[in-house]
């Protein structure tokens, strides 16, 4: 069977016998593969080994039930499969960080997201990967298709290991940088890697997919190291990438908290299909830039919500904006009220967080408007890096 479709039994396996005891070892049997085999692919599809993603699963469950249920907690912990109350009491501290009754009497919630492989198209490792010492060679040029191609050409006869990545671009001129290998002592680090076809489709895909879906479902986090991808040889010609995006154990998991939100306003356009956010967001700054330079410079919140094959950006502009007719651009307000807010530090695709959001409210039987999900992105002290800007998505209620 193909690792996509067993690994996917298994999840729909765990899910239907969560309150029941799980053996991996009759798992493997089951797909006749070895329990190694079966700790090994669980892990490069999910980020998760086995027996952790069982206990978050069950745990994430408990707290529906702590928050949502008068059952008393000695039930509740009796229920979850643990022999006595302080064995409960210590694993939901590990995964959730605080106390049954502390989560009880608190303002935020814990959900840790199931799994889903049915989008699976690319097998993801993670381990200790050793990088030799480089040599950094800057290619610049004006067009930014094909540049990869033309910096690796300009190395000529390259031995040993070759990696590259995207370097700074300087005015309208575009860079790519080309590590080549010398000799030294190589370094090791932790990297989710995957490998692809050397096509750009294959490459933008392989990325998105790395940065975008694997890891907002993993229990890692990018670490500070930069992203590169080594190149493959055959026959002279590059046929494949190996990417590497360096990750971390995650620190503590997401929360979403119901707060009471203030009205909002905005000024936002639409961009639709390909690079629909790209589309809408180069709108609006375009126009800003050349009649209202001034909100561009003071912003410190910045609006995204993608939905079907559409996608709104704004910027937040106050109440007293004013748009001219047929410009383009219209003013939108979000509504005061209660919203359901997941903080998303990955600065990625914002549809994996909310379908999180959506599938928890859901599961809490808390009711919310049939409006999407939608994305504020805060910068901190006027900087864009990704350090200084603060992402969280907000779903609003009807309580």
């Amino acid at each position: 069977m193909h690792k996509t479709n067993y690994i996917n039994d298994i999840l729909l396996y765990i899910e239907k016998y969560l309150t029941t005891e799980i053996d991996p070892n009759s798992i493997s049997k089951c797909h006749f593969i070895s329990l190694s085999q079966l700790y090994r692919d669980f892990y490069a599809y999910t980020g998760h080994s086995v027996k952790e993603y069982i206990r978050k699963r069950r745990i994430s469950n408990v707290c529906e039930k702590i928050k949502c249920s008068d059952i008393p907690l000695a039930v509740i912990a009796d229920e979850s499969g643990c022999q006595t109350q302080q064995a409960f009491n210590k694993l939901f501290k590990s995964i959730v960080g605080m106390t049954p009754l502390e989560y009880k009497e608190s303002d935020s919630y814990f959900y840790f997201y199931p799994s889903s492989r049915n989008e699976i198209s690319i097998a993801v490792k993670v381990g200790t990967e050793y990088i030799p010492e480089c040599i950094t060679t800057r290619f610049y040029d004006s067009c930014l298709i094909g540049i990869e191609d033309k910096a690796v050409a300009a190395q000529g006869d390259i031995k040993g290991r070759i990696f590259g990545r995207n370097g700074k671009q300087i005015g309208n001129r575009f860079c790519y940088e080309v590590m080549t290998e010398k000799e030294g002592t190589a370094n090791s680090g932790t990297y989710a890697t995957c490998t692809v076809n050397y096509n750009e489709k294959d490459i933008n895909d392989g990325w998105n997919y790395l940065y975008n879906i694997w890891l907002s479902s993993s229990m890692f986090e990018q670490a500070e190291e930069g992203y590169f991808e080594e190149y493959i040889f055959q026959n002279g010609k590059p046929r494949k990438l190996k990417l590497y995006l360096p990750v971390k154990k995650r620190k503590a998991e997401q929360y979403i908290t119901i707060i009471s939100v203030p009205e909002m306003t905005f000024v936002i356009t639409r961009g639709q299909g390909y690079n629909a956010e790209r589309k809408a967001s180069e709108k609006v700054m375009t126009y800003l830039q050349e009649h209202n330079p001034l909100l561009i410079r003071n912003a410190q919140r910045f609006y995204v919500c993608a939905y079907d094959n559409v996608c709104e950006c704004g910027i937040e502009c106050g109440d007293g904006f004013k748009l001219p007719n047929n410009c383009g651009l219209e003013i939108m307000r979000i509504p005061a009220g209660q919203y359901a807010i997941l903080p998303d530090d990955r600065l990625g695709d914002i549809r994996m967080g909310a379908a999180k959001i959506d599938l928890w409210l859901v599961n809490n039987a808390i009711p919310h408007e049939n409006t999407p999900v939608f994305a504020l992105y805060e910068t901190l002290n006027g900087k864009y890096d990704n350090e200084h800007i603060l992402m969280k998505l907000y779903k609003r209620l009807k309580i």
